[in-house]
C-alpha cells in the first residue's frame, strides 16, 4: 500500500492537494486529514470538519495555519495564545477594550457591562439568549 504524500515531485504532490501539501522541498501530509469522521476530527482543537468541500474532510483550522505570532495578530479573525504559542480563532469575549472590539467585524461592545460580545447576541440580555436547533 502506497503511503500518501510519499513523493519528491511537487507536481505529483499537488495532485492530492486535499491530503498533501508541498513544504520546502518535500511533500507532507496536511494536518488533521488522518481523522476520517466528524466526531474524531472535532475532538482535536486544531481541526474542524470542513463541509465546504465534497466529500467533507477534516482540515486544520484557519488561524492555526498562520503559524507565527505576527501573522496571527495581523488577522482580525485570530488571536495569539501566548501560553500555548498557537494562533486561535478570536472569541469576542477575549477582547478587553472597546476599540479592539469594535474593530472586529463580528463583535460589538456592550457599554453597560463593559464587555465585548459576539454581534448576533449583543442586543440580548445574557439570560435571554436562546439557541434553537432544528434536527430535520
Amino acid at each position: 500500500i502506497a503511503q500518501p504524500c510519499a513523493t519528491t515531485d511537487a507536481a505529483v504532490c499537488q495532485v492530492d492537494s486535499r491530503r498533501c501539501e508541498w513544504v520546502g522541498n518535500s511533500c507532507k501530509v496536511r494536518p488533521c486529514v488522518q481523522y476520517l469522521d466528524e466526531k474524531t476530527c472535532d475532538h482535536d482543537v486544531g481541526c474542524h470538519w470542513d463541509v465546504s468541500e465534497s466529500p467533507a474532510i477534516c482540515s486544520e483550522k484557519y488561524c492555526r495555519k498562520l503559524g507565527t505570532e505576527a501573522a496571527c495578530n495581523n488577522d482580525m479573525k485570530c488571536s495569539w495564545n501566548s501560553a500555548d504559542s498557537v494562533c486561535k480563532e478570536l472569541v469576542c469575549s477575549d477582547v478587553a477594550d472597546q476599540c479592539g472590539c469594535n474593530a472586529r467585524e463580528f463583535c460589538s461592545w456592550d457599554a453597560a457591562n463593559k464587555v465585548c460580545k459576539t454581534e448576533e447576541f449583543s442586543g440580548c440580555p445574557s439570560m435571554d439568549v436562546v439557541v434553537v436547533m432544528d434536527g430535520s
